[in-house]
């Protein structure tokens, strides 16, 4: 089993060596990776070009985009691989991540993804992890996966499309939304898969998230009045989580049934 991992880049020098690291370091598995820069003016593209120089499981392209699902969108085109995932610029994979995925995908041969638990970071600090929500029950009013630890057979990306490059912020949502809508089997694996920091455009323009996750459902047939209940609830939510978050209330995060206190045992 090949994977093909993306990782679309946008003057992102300060936190991708990382990331290319905990890609390129995954063992048991065979994979390339494909790195999509949107016109990088800072070090990312020397980063970029010493790896591919060094490992030639890396393949690259730098020219502008129409933004990040435009990014995936090219990845998804370029991968050779039969499970693809995509990692952001300032996320990583845990060690051995990959492995457990091709495990799973080869014990139950009918799971179209697969996806797991992350690790919350603030910068280098993990806070807490992230276990996904039951998807039949709130797919429709929040994403309930962790994106980083998504994995997708390439088979459905030519079957049912990539990501929709009108949107900005919640064009993961509505793949996920939409695969489910197709009858995809979605597979959970109850271990961290990859860590993810604060900071991304979904983190502090939550209003926007929830806007444009309100025009995704209400498109896909979801009642407006409902859509419109579930925007003003958790767009208070929202409020809160990021004040909690300003004045470092951790410990008030984490009375959230998805944010579960870390263990020693973080596998």
């Amino acid at each position: 089993m090949l994977f093909s991992i993306i990782t679309p880049t946008m003057n992102s020098a300060a936190s991708l060596e990382e990331t290319i690291r905990s890609v390129l370091d995954q063992s048991g598995v065979a994979l390339e990776y494909l790195l999509i820069d949107g016109g990088s003016t800072d070090a990312t593209l020397e980063i970029i070009k010493h790896h591919a120089a060094a490992d030639n499981r890396v393949r690259w392209i730098s020219e502008p985009d129409q933004g990040i699902a435009d990014a995936f969108n090219k990845g998804i085109a370029l991968a050779q691989g039969e499970v693809i995932g995509i990692i952001n610029s300032d996320d990583l994979y845990e060690d051995g991540a990959l492995s457990a995925v091709m495990d799973q995908f080869q014990a139950d041969p009918d799971c179209d993804l697969v996806h797991g638990d992350m690790l919350r970071l603030e910068g280098n600090q993990p806070l807490f992890r992230m276990v996904p929500g039951l998807v039949a029950e709130t797919i429709w009013r929040e994403m309930p996966l962790n994106h980083p630890t998504v994995f997708v057979r390439a088979a459905r990306y030519r079957e049912l499309g990539g990501f929709d490059v009108t949107l900005r912020l919640t064009m993961d949502y509505e793949l996920v939304l939409r695969y489910y809508r197709a009858g995809c089997r979605f597979c959970y694996l109850p271990r961290i898969l990859a860590r993810m920091r604060y900071g991304g455009a979904s983190d502090n323009h939550y209003l926007a998230v929830r806007r444009e996750l309100f025009q995704v459902t209400v498109a896909a047939g979801y009642p407006r009045w409902k859509a419109a209940g579930w925007y003003l609830r958790y767009a208070v939510a929202g409020s809160i989580k990021l004040l909690l978050r300003r004045t470092g209330m951790y410990s008030l995060m984490r009375l959230h049934p998805k944010f579960r206190p870390l263990s020693g045992d973080q596998s």
